[in-house]
């Protein structure tokens, strides 16, 4: 093909076709010009964690020792275990980028255009899916940055992630009301829940929950029951095997381990709520409230016009009021405590319903813009525009009023000098960031009875530059000078599958503190200890198993696709 050749009518198809995508980047671009204009890399609680957890696996690709477990550059060289629970071959990727962008500046920069861009084509197609009109779509593409979930991505909240890839799991929803013949796409729906699980569990966790009524819808209407069942089946079945080093991770740690759970959050704090400023997590404006007033108007008074469209919206307004600050979510802390460490946000639940219910007003105005009305349909746009300009005036408003070089609150030792750490994001990609901030998360340590992050502060930060560490393979040497013969606690944590060598002893069995570091016997003079996790056989198996499936899912996939693209071009033909 010679695009040399092309005449003027195929060079405007071209430019239609880009032009979506071309103004969701400028959209993009303009969110965070402030954040490139000044240079900076605001250090967050969450994106301290995450660029921690990426930088152990860059070291992990820069040095060729690997250790899928147990965390030896990353995480103050404690040998805990936490990218093996998170999203493992996914912070693989992030190590890969984190060294090709050669500075922690270029990195943030980098992940923040690809989730918004994600997350903007996405809301887009989901848009076009649902015969949205084009530009209405694109509209809709620019709010969904501009609020909720993914734009917390701008603290590195990283269920962004999952908000990003939301739209695309809810095109599933369209086809199971749409396609009364074959309701459930069951590859294009494993394939898009197991991408959401190898990046954040609890995307996936909650997504599936979200999908059910329209499954149920599509259950009742479709004539092949059977072949339904037998689609779910088949989806359920190539997710297990699409995620066996997920689930496979889990059982390794947690059958045999005791586990640390996060830390606790009060939960009504993060219901959602009206906000008059900043749109981020778990904030309405006043003109988004308006909207989706608007809209449930809308469906009730024309609900048989678009069954997705009365069901989407059905769905997703029952999950955000369940969701905001109308639940006691206080008193449902109280009677569950442990919400408040597994799930801790309530906002977490619309990571489904927001699409949803963009897409569902969507519809509504393409359809009002299709009636004779003129003036209805001048005030459904005029609405739709007011309320963009509102979500991206906050966007904006919040990236001046936060964008500093540092907004973590809750640290343990921080410098002083914050133009080191301001040199250590824009020039290095190393662990300078880390030494120049120290703090302690509980997240899948191993405990006794529960995780004290004032003694992993004391026994781990505060001890760190008092041992020599050396990574030969997946193990840890630890060498140390004692004056005399004396107890002492090794600055690093042991699961039970953990196996410590001191002095040429296999100590793997002494004594450990609530946070399982190891207590040993230190002799006069110069020590060594050697720490490894012990991986079980059948768990590198079921690694394979997730490589191999996802290679030939993925080429079964093209494959269908460029079946179904020549069956297209010759009934064109």
């Amino acid at each position: 093909m010679n695009i040399l050749k092309w005449d003027k009518n195929k060079w405007i198809s071209v430019a239609q076709a880009l032009f979506p995508y071309v103004v969701i980047l400028i959209a993009i671009h303009l969110m965070i010009s402030y954040q490139t204009s000044v240079w900076s890399t605001h250090i967050t609680g969450d994106r301290y964690l995450h660029f921690y957890r990426f930088y152990d696996d860059s070291m992990q690709l820069r040095t060729g020792n690997f250790s899928y477990f147990q965390t030896n550059y990353g995480f103050n060289q404690s040998g805990r275990i936490f990218n093996a629970l998170y999203g493992p071959l996914f912070a693989y990727l992030n190590g890969l980028l984190l060294i090709l962008c050669r500075t922690w500046y270029n990195f943030d920069i980098l992940t923040i255009y690809l989730v918004f861009l994600i997350g903007g084509i996405g809301m887009y197609q989901l848009g076009r899916k649902a015969r949205v009109n084009n530009i209405i779509s694109i509209l809709l593409a620019i709010i969904y940055l501009q609020f909720g979930i993914i734009v917390g991505f701008l603290e590195y909240n990283f269920m962004a992630w999952g908000a990003a890839l939301a739209p695309f799991v809810m095109i599933q929803a369209i086809n199971m009301v749409q396609d009364v013949k074959r309701p459930i796409h069951w590859l294009n729906l494993a394939l898009i829940l197991a991408l959401c699980a190898q990046i954040h569990m609890l995307t996936t966790a909650i997504l599936p929950f979200t999908l059910l009524p329209f499954a149920i819808y599509g259950l009742c209407v479709t004539p092949n029951k059977k072949e339904m069942i037998i689609d779910f089946f088949k989806a359920v079945g190539s997710f297990l095997l699409l995620t066996a080093n997920i689930w496979g991770a889990f059982l390794v740690v947690y059958s045999k381990n005791k586990i640390s759970a996060p830390n606790t959050f009060p939960m009504s704090q993060s219901a959602i709520k009206y906000s008059s400023a900043f749109f981020d997590h778990g904030k309405l404006s006043a003109l988004l409230i308006l909207l989706i007033v608007l809209q449930v108007i809308y469906v009730l008074t024309h609900f048989k016009k678009s069954m997705f469209n009365t069901l989407a919206t059905i769905v997703s307004v029952i999950i955000i009021l369940f969701s905001s600050v109308l639940v006691p979510w206080d008193r449902v802390q109280a009677r569950f405590p442990k919400l408040g460490q597994m799930f801790q946000f309530p906002y977490r639940l619309d990571v489904g319903a927001i699409p949803l219910i963009l897409v569902g007003i969507g519809i509504s105005l393409t359809e009002l813009m299709q009636t004779n009305i003129k003036v209805v349909r001048a005030y459904a746009v005029m609405i739709v525009f007011l309320t963009l300009m509102q979500l991206f005036a906050g966007t904006v408003r919040s990236e001046y009023a936060t964008n500093t070089t540092n907004r973590m609150l809750n640290y343990y030792i921080m410098t002083k000098d914050v133009s080191q750490i301001k040199h250590a994001t824009r020039y290095t990609n190393n662990d300078k960031l880390f030494n120049l901030i120290k703090r302690s998360e509980p997240d899948y340590l191993p405990i006794k009875t529960s995780a004290d992050n004032m003694l992993y502060n004391h026994k781990i930060l505060d001890q760190q530059n008092n041992y020599k560490r050396k990574i030969i393979g997946s193990r840890m040497i630890l060498t140390w000078n004692s004056t005399k013969a004396e107890k002492r606690t090794l600055p690093v944590v042991m699961y039970k599958q953990s196996r410590l060598i001191v002095n040429g002893k296999d100590v793997s069995n002494t004594a450990k503190n609530q946070i399982c570091m190891p207590i040993v016997n230190s002799r006069k003079g110069v020590n060594k200890a050697s720490l490894q996790f012990i991986v079980p056989i059948w768990f590198w198996g079921l690694l394979l198993v997730t490589i191999v499936s996802w290679i030939g899912y993925l080429i079964y996939y093209v494959w269908l696709r460029l079946k179904e693209y020549e069956k297209n071009r010759s009934a064109l033909a």
